[in-house]
């Protein structure tokens, strides 16, 4: 009979939730993981198969990190490359950061509701997750003063928040983050900023400050969730640090090669970025138009909702009669009966738009 061995694993890692249990029947519309509606563009492909084919696949790269890439990154961003930190995705660094700087017992402060991982990862490392509530009746608004307060009583290693905000899609102030990082200085104030090119939003003018550090990726503007390209922009400072614990060859020549062509065609990106809003727009609009449904304002690629009624009708409705998956915010307490979606192309935004308002007509 198989005995089970608790005491070789950590108490964060035994209370952690199973990943990747479940799965996904693919002949339905993903709307639910916030991913790029437009593919990586074909003529790309090419381009980055072109140029793979005349690499070595046997080797290591030179270096243990994707120099090319960093200095590409640093040089887009009048930074320079010793500010930067490339990785397999804002995931990797967002533990990475957490592997440098806390230990068992410590405080992390961060918005709630905001990003599940940063809350699952803290927990691995056994630190003590401090939540300050954002409020829907003032629109999800970053509360400064409270953030400040929590660092401050609890003694925080970390503050970490999203901006825009995922899963509400507020858009904070820059002169908010900067007041937040000032005061609770020397605590390191961790900004992720995967959707912040959907509302043009740059926060690299917080990195005169000597404790942030922003975390971006490539998977949402430049539609490449599946090649798994990230990268941390800080201090030289942090930076040498946190690429202590980033894993050694972080990118395989495919991920590096991706993103350099991606870099390259940047403008090509930002015409189907704004394709995307003006979906954005056109769904919201659409949807707030039926009784009993709020749209909250989203400066990402998704849109939060909430329902006057249960949601459990709606989700049944969108799988089962329009093979349309859409996001559940069951895990999070304080959107009772809310749902995030997605911006797909036109067609899978007017299945959405069709399912709610047949549910929502339905239950009048």
């Amino acid at each position: 009979m198989h005995q089970e061995n608790h005491d070789a694993v950590r108490p964060g890692v035994r209370a952690a939730p199973p990943v990747g249990r479940s799965r996904v029947d693919e002949s339905l519309h993903r709307m639910q993981w916030n991913e790029s509606p437009q593919d990586f563009p074909a003529d790309l492909k090419e381009d980055v198969l072109q140029r793979l084919a005349g690499m070595a696949w046997s080797r290591y790269p030179i270096s243990g990190r994707p120099w090319q890439l960093i200095d590409a990154l640093a040089a887009q961003l009048h930074l320079a490359s010793d500010q930067v930190v490339v990785s397999e995705g804002s995931a990797d660094l967002i533990k990475a950061v957490m592997a440098a700087t806390l230990r068992p017992g410590d405080a992390i402060v961060m918005p709630a509701p905001t990003f599940l991982l940063y809350r699952q990862n803290a927990r691995l490392h056994e630190a003590n997750v401090v939540e300050v509530p954002l409020a829907a009746a003032n629109g999800f608004a970053l509360p400064v003063d409270a953030l400040i307060d929590a660092a401050q009583q609890h003694r925080a290693r970390l503050v970490t928040l999203c901006a825009p905000n995922n899963p509400t899609g507020t858009v904070y102030a820059e002169a908010d983050l900067r007041r937040l990082a000032m005061a609770i200085t020397p605590t390191v104030l961790v900004i992720d900023e995967a959707y912040a090119e959907f509302c043009d939003q740059d926060l690299t003018g917080l990195l005169d400050l000597e404790n942030v550090i922003l975390l971006r990726t490539f998977s949402k503007f430049y539609a490449m969730a599946g090649v798994r390209v990230g990268y941390a922009l800080t201090t030289p400072t942090l930076a040498t640090e946190l690429q202590k614990v980033v894993t050694v060859f972080p990118l395989s020549i495919f991920s590096e090669i991706t993103a350099l062509v991606a870099l390259e065609h940047r403008t090509r990106f930002l015409a189907l970025r704004d394709q995307t809003i003006a979906e954005r727009e056109r769904m919201a609009a659409a949807l707030a138009t039926l009784p009993g449904v709020t749209v909250y304002p989203s400066g990402a690629n998704f849109l939060l909702v909430q329902l006057d009624r249960p949601k459990q009708p709606l989700l049944d409705h969108l799988q089962q009669q329009r093979r349309v998956l859409i996001s559940d915010m069951a895990a999070y307490p304080e959107l009772v009966n809310c749902v995030r979606i997605s911006l797909g192309a036109p067609a899978q935004n007017d299945l959405v738009i069709q399912g709610f308002q047949a549910v929502m007509d339905a239950a009048r």
